[in-house]
């Protein structure tokens, strides 16, 4: 078993006077993350447009060009609270702009940073300029990710899927829907949308571990957390049904409660998890000859194609 906790923090989108006092209530919810047990806590899409819809400023105005030091307090707070946290920010690095999310380590590392691939027409106008990134090494994960448009492509999700992402951070300012649902199912991998209406926590089946945000009328009288939080179990894999299936009872028999196998009909497919620390999936499956949902495809479209 290999379970992070992690949160997804539905940050208003209301006008700010200022970036600090944004960075501030940011400050605060990560705080509430940290203190409930979070490993990682992801903020929505551009933490520093803080005026609503950036009203009279412009994109370049808005760019930090050191955001490290522009968001100091953010960065300081979660290696006090011990939380890794990502800093969405739109940054301007040697004269070109970029959308960017940072993944910061618990201890204060900068990890590595996520460009959107897909920018918007306005951003694009106003100079921002997309990139192709690779995965972020956090914790024995590899870590992927997409900005807002970006869910609007189904590449930006295979691609990463295809070069072996566990998990898909989505900062954002657009709600997804259903999309990130199918993405999720489709490569068998978790998905965190940090998004302020509604932020979510979707697991490897296209089911959602955990929701809230700003839609809910509490959370806009000023009561309650937007802070949503989900353990998600990283030593599971997604198999196809077609040729698993005749092993299923013989790994329920042999393991027993040191695993988890839930059967997804409609879809084909089974939900294998290890439930203990002495026992990998991966072990399971190299003993019982076991295939994953991708590697059942990838072989047998070669086959096809021959």
């Amino acid at each position: 078993m290999n379970e992070k906790t992690i949160a997804a923090i539905a940050l208003s989108n209301r006008d700010y006077p200022s970036l600090a006092a944004k960075l501030d209530e940011a400050v605060k919810w990560v705080e509430i993350a940290a203190v409930q047990g979070a490993d990682l806590a992801v903020l929505p899409e551009d933490l520093n447009i803080y005026r609503g819809d950036g009203g009279d400023v412009s994109l370049p105005d808005m760019a930090l060009d050191n955001w490290q030091r522009d968001t100091a307090r953010l960065l300081e707070t979660a290696v006090r609270c011990r939380i890794a946290v990502t800093v969405p920010v739109l940054v301007r690095e040697q004269g070109r702009m970029a959308n960017r999310f940072y993944l910061v380590s618990k201890e204060g590392a900068i990890l590595g940073h996520y460009q959107k691939r897909n920018v918007t027409p306005g951003e694009r106008a106003a100079g921002v300029e997309p990139g192709h990134t690779a995965p972020i090494r956090w914790d024995g994960l590899s870590v992927g990710g997409a900005i807002c448009f970006d869910t609007f492509y189904q590449n930006v999700f295979a691609q990463q899927a295809g070069a072996g992402v566990d998990l898909f951070l989505v900062p954002s300012l657009t709600p997804a829907g259903q999309v990130l649902d199918y993405y999720a199912l489709v490569y068998g991998k978790p998905i965190v949308l940090a998004y302020p209406a509604w932020s979510r926590v979707i697991d490897r089946d296209g089911q959602e571990l955990a929701h809230g945000g700003q839609r809910w009328e509490t959370l806009r009288y000023g009561f309650g957390s937007p802070v949503v939080i989900a353990a998600v179990n990283f030593d599971a894999v997604t198999l196809f049904a077609d040729f698993n299936q005749q092993r299923m009872v013989d790994v329920q028999r042999r393991y027993g409660r040191r695993v988890r196998i839930r059967f997804d009909q409609p879809n084909c497919l089974f939900y294998l998890e290890s439930r203990c620390a002495e026992l990998t999936v991966d072990e399971v499956m190299c003993e019982f000859g076991l295939i994953s949902r991708q590697q059942y495809f990838a072989r047998y479209t070669r086959q096809a194609e021959k």
